[in-house]
């Protein structure tokens, strides 16, 4: 039996660290992150395990904070775990990630 993947799109215009952070608390309600994939400092793609029935109830969630694409759900009550893939875009990124590094003595 395969598990079945579902594909969201989201977007925000809030800060990207603070986005993650918030994207990150809402998801640990329902699911688990299990894969992470960042593309420059204006995409995000998470990959998250959760029970069916809990689909809905993070859907809505994340709605309530940023945009989000249609979707529609039917399996309310079944623990059979689904993946979901959602990919984030930050409105406020630039396409040009940088990541400072701390000077080291030596």
């Amino acid at each position: 039996m395969s598990t079945q993947t579902i594909f969201w799109k989201g977007y925000t215009h809030e800060e990207r660290h603070l986005a993650i952070a918030k994207i990150q608390g809402i998801i640990a309600k329902y699911g688990d992150i299990v894969d992470s994939t960042i593309f420059s400092d204006f995409s995000l793609t998470l990959k998250i395990e959760i029970a069916a029935f809990k689909i809905q109830p993070l859907y809505t969630e994340l709605k309530m904070f940023m945009g989000m694409n249609p979707f529609e759900w039917s399996y309310t009550n079944s623990i059979k775990e689904i993946i979901v893939f959602l990919s984030t875009t930050f409105s406020k990124g630039t396409g040009n990630l940088t990541v400072s590094t701390p000077a080291v003595p030596g």
